[in-house]
């Protein structure tokens, strides 16, 4: 009788084979898992980028020019400010209202909390607690960042500059910062050609 079967040999062989394709399989498996993933997380960056872009440009293309109150009530001796070195920009912008009984005119101020890009929106145009306001982060990780805006050629970090530029709105805005070691620098322009 001639029994055929697989000697040692050939399943050693083979047993060897599977687990290189085995190891082979798992390595394209894990790479294209974290290649996957590096690309969802670039996509999400970009897409948050996008979306602060677009926020902050409509809030600044659609800014009011007109006086802003502390939250004491007192008139503030500016329509858009921005104190040196502070990271932080206020103004009074129009915002779709759902309801045609409120305002669409509501207070708006960018700052940087812990390395991120805030939008806070007040209730009103000139709120009367510095606690009434909804919170939004707009990019997470930001570094170094700076605003500067331009009146007559010449780009200033705070504003109002003076008494003259109090009741004005800057012609252009710039922000400068660093997300993910790369730096960005947007512009906006107000199109604003008027003061009160």
């Amino acid at each position: 009788m001639n029994k055929r079967g697989f000697t040692i040999i050939e399943v050693l062989v083979t047993l060897v084979i599977l687990s290189l394709i085995a190891v082979v399989s798992s390595n394209i498996l894990q790479s294209s898992l974290i290649s996957e993933k590096e690309s969802s997380q670039r996509l999400n960056s970009i897409k948050e980028l996008n979306m602060a872009s677009s926020t902050l440009r409509r809030d600044i293309r659609q800014i009011a020019n007109v006086p802003m109150k502390d939250f004491y009530g007192h008139m503030l001796n500016a329509t858009f400010i921005s104190e040196l070195n502070s990271e932080n920009v206020m103004f009074t912008t129009k915002v779709k209202s759902y309801s045609n009984e409120v305002s669409p005119f509501k207070r708006v101020q960018y700052l940087i909390e812990d390395n991120k890009l805030i939008r806070k929106q007040y209730f009103s145009s000139n709120p009367y607690s510095f606690n009434d306001f909804t919170k939004f982060i707009m990019i997470n990780n930001v570094n170094d960042f700076k605003i500067s805006f331009l009146d007559k050629n010449k780009w200033h970090q705070s504003w109002p500059i003076n008494l003259s530029t109090s009741k004005k709105i800057p012609t252009l805005i710039k922000l400068e910062f660093i997300l993910d070691n790369k730096s960005y620098i947007w512009i906006i322009n107000p199109n604003i050609k008027y003061a009160i």
